[in-house]
């Protein structure tokens, strides 16, 4: 089988296939148009190819990885345009061609304050009718409700009394738990995609059913190759993090601390180039709260210890502005969300000073424990 016939719909870039190879798929896409010689059909999945190959090139912001079609990228208003040309022109060739309708619905994802919102669920509809067993188009349904908790937050606080009214916390469970039907109808569908684990998994911790978020995790764990589980790192998904918190969550504070622990093991240099999460020392807070549930004093003494000198050295440098409220709130899950957008400031020396000691941490931790 030739790379024109890859199902694109499947393949992550730089992982299932190259940059290079996305481009010669688009020559011969291109090829077949120019010449106008084949068929409807194949005229239509030309068009689509050259849409789905330009969708994936020119993504200025990869979280392909989760949505596995780039849904959330941003485009060049010219570059969408042209996208959308492709994907009409193929369903003007072929009207009930489930793949383009997606790719449209995907177009129409661009962020969650979109007014297009209610537009990208038509055309996942339309899609899922027209092919029952279409699996990405299960998953991208469900994940156009992935930030819509953290919509609902900022809305609260909007003084337009309109936005109040577009997202309530009971309609954004029933949209979560409308996310895990699609997504085990997607894991039915493809029972051994790693992807579609994770991002149910995900939601089920945010509706609090941490012990199917384990199970789910923990097939991510299990089924996502090597390169998976790096492209994972790179976007700042750090999965044996997500799953020591969910275990944190069920009381099982061994497995968390080995979670936490193997994070640890596996990025001892806290790489730097990560763009989503810059640092991992927050895992170093995670488990020092879970050795102090436990009952281990000095190893939780011991870890927000190296944690604050690990703070220290990065006083001038550019962090996360919601890791301070790690040190204020040890109620990490409510303040920090996986998936909202991180506001990147400096910390000054000043709010470096501020940071508690370690005997204010042990009264948030000793809140914490007898809440558990």
């Amino acid at each position: 089988m030739s790379k024109y016939d890859t199902d694109l719909d499947y393949v992550i870039i730089d992982i299932d296939i190259s940059r290079e190879e996305l481009k010669e798929i688009k020559v011969e896409a291109d090829k077949i148009i120019s010449e106008n010689k084949e068929s409807k059909e194949n005229l239509a999945i030309a068009y689509l190819k050259k849409a789905q190959c330009l969708r994936k090139l020119n993504a200025t912001h990869n979280y392909g990885l989760i949505f596995y079609d780039e849904t959330g990228s941003t485009f060049l208003k010219r570059e969408r345009i042209g996208i959308k040309k492709h994907l009409e022109k193929a369903l003007e060739l072929l009207p009930n061609m489930p793949e383009a309708l997606m790719q449209l619905g995907l177009l129409n994802s661009p962020g969650w304050l979109s007014d297009k919102y209610d537009k990208a669920i038509i055309f996942f509809n339309r899609a899922i009718q027209l092919k029952p067993d279409y699996a990405a188009a299960f998953n991208n349904r469900a994940m156009i409700f992935y930030g819509s908790e953290d919509i609902c937050k900022l809305l609260s606080i909007s003084d337009d009394p309109k936005d109040k009214e577009r997202f309530e916390v009971e309609e954004v469970k029933i949209n979560f738990k409308n996310a895990i039907v699609d997504l085990t109808e997607a894991i039915k569908i493809r029972p051994f995609d790693a992807i579609y684990y994770l991002n149910r998994g995900i939601f089920h911790s945010k509706l609090g059913e941490h012990k199917e978020s384990v199970e789910d995790l923990s097939n991510t764990i299990n089924y996502a190759s090597d390169k998976v589980k790096d492209r994972l790192l790179k976007e700042g998904l750090l999965i044996f993090n997500l799953r020591g918190k969910e275990y944190t969550e069920i009381k099982d504070y061994g497995k968390a601390i080995d979670d936490f622990s193997e994070t640890l093991r596996l990025h001892p240099s806290y790489n730097e180039k990560l763009t989503l999460e810059p640092n991992y020392d927050e895992t170093l807070l995670l488990r020092g709260k879970a050795y102090y549930l436990s009952g281990e004093k000095d190893k939780a003494k011991a870890d927000f210890d190296e944690y604050k000198k690990r703070k220290h050295k990065d006083v001038d440098t550019d962090i996360q502005r919601k890791f301070l409220n790690l040190f204020r709130d040890i109620d990490i899950d409510k303040e920090i969300s996986f998936f909202s957008d991180y506001i990147i400031r400096k910390i000054s020396k000043e709010e470096f000073d501020k940071l508690p000691t370690f005997e204010e941490y042990l009264k948030n931790l000793e809140t914490d424990k007898q809440d558990n």
